[in-house]
């Protein structure tokens, strides 16, 4: 079934701005989620894992610094990272430019807890 309405669901926060495209928070579907995040420059998310789904990241404009379990990559516009299910992990603008990103999650639900740095 087509879906005619275009809900997103937008989140801010201190590091930038997650729009949920996608997934259980939208309504329009029950087994993946996707977003799109908008970062200024030098901000990074909170550092987290996903307890139950895989995470893709792809990098649709900027430098992206993809963190995942402490080995860190840097990811230019059309790279992209895998993050398994249980890592630790976050993203951070590398750029002197706001980047953008898109998210997409192997579950609808997906389980999010923040990681406390040691």
């Amino acid at each position: 079934m087509a879906q005619s309405a275009q809900k997103i669901v937008r989140n801010e926060f201190p590091w930038g701005v997650i729009e949920w495209l996608a997934g259980a928070e939208v309504g329009n579907s029950s087994e993946l989620s996707l977003a799109r995040i908008s970062m200024p420059p030098g901000n990074a998310t909170d550092v987290h894992i996903h307890g139950n789904c895989e995470e893709a990241v792809y990098v649709v404009r900027g430098r992206v610094e993809c963190t995942i379990n402490g080995e860190s990559a840097m990811l230019a516009a059309g790279e992209r990272s895998i993050v398994p299910r249980g890592a630790v992990h976050a993203l951070r603008n590398a750029g002197a430019e706001p980047c953008e990103i898109l998210l997409s999650h192997s579950s609808a639900a997906r389980e999010f807890a923040l990681v406390k740095p040691d």
